[in-house]
């Protein structure tokens, strides 16, 4: 979102190996098609999240009330260390 932007034009984040950029929590879109042949081709598609060196599969849970949540530099903290 924009707030994030801000941060790492701020921070000068200029690699995607930079700590700004990998302590923000990133959703990743995996898709891979197959049977190009058939007449029918079948998508297998997931989502992962990724945030410093973890990744988490996303299994369509409950992921909390986010918007709810108030961010500060301090619940920030909280997240990346917890």
């Amino acid at each position: 979102n924009r707030d994030i932007v801000d941060v790492l034009i701020r921070e000068k984040t200029s690699s995607t190996t930079d700590f700004q950029w990998q302590s923000k929590l990133r959703p990743m879109y995996i898709g891979e098609a197959s049977g190009y042949h058939s007449q029918v081709a079948s998508v297998v598609a997931s989502a992962e999240f990724r945030i410093c060196d973890a990744s988490l599969d996303y299994g369509f849970e409950y992921l909390g009330n986010g918007p709810r949540l108030v961010v500060t530099p301090l619940t920030d903290r909280i997240y990346v260390t917890a």
